[in-house]
């Protein structure tokens, strides 16, 4: 069990090191825990999805002018169980975590729907000192969906809960590890 609190600076290199560590222990399957996870660094994002997943188009960025820039993965991958845990707190590069998985059958995903909330934003400070964010671009992922207008990642097992880790969700993740 790996929980992402955020993707900010160092989580891509501390993910691989936490699931390295649960390899060196025997770990068979995984359940990451993106839940409430607020987003964060697409570049620390990419990290992790490209140590888990094979050669695949992981996300890209599309810019208001149409450009658009694709990540990818290397052919370098862990191939075991792989389930990841998912709510309606789930925000940005956490839901493209969970998508990439998701659309290369890498993992299933469990939970409530995401977001939804993947754009680029940035924030332009105005004279009287208040400020305007503005939607300059947007993700899609490696296969080209928009999880706006999806209205986020649809989960493969929806399970709604108010709890952190509902016994119920434990269950359902360790049942589906158990069987791949």
């Amino acid at each position: 069990y790996i929980k992402i609190s955020n993707f900010e600076a160092g989580t891509g290199q501390e993910f691989i090191s936490a699931v390295e560590d649960l390899l060196y222990q025997g770990a068979i399957a995984l359940c990451i825990d993106v839940r409430n996870n607020p987003g964060g660094l697409m570049n620390e994002l990419k990290d992790a999805l490209d140590y888990l997943l094979p050669a695949a188009d992981l996300f890209s960025k599309v810019d208001r002018f149409g450009t658009k820039e694709v990540y990818s993965s290397d052919t370098i991958c862990v191939d075991m169980p792989i389930t990841v845990l998912v709510n309606g707190g789930t925000y940005g590069a956490a839901e493209y975590f969970a998508a990439a998985l998701q659309e290369n059958n890498w993992a299933t995903v469990i939970g409530e729907p995401s977001t939804g909330n993947v754009r680029v934003q940035e924030t332009a400070e105005l004279s009287d000192g208040s400020a305007i964010r503005l939607s300059t671009a947007t993700y899609l992922t490696g296969k080209g969906t928009d999880l706006y207008s999806q209205g986020g990642v649809i989960p493969d097992t929806i399970v709604y809960n108010q709890s952190e880790t509902s016994d119920e969700q434990k269950d359902a993740a360790l049942k589906l590890m158990s069987i791949g």
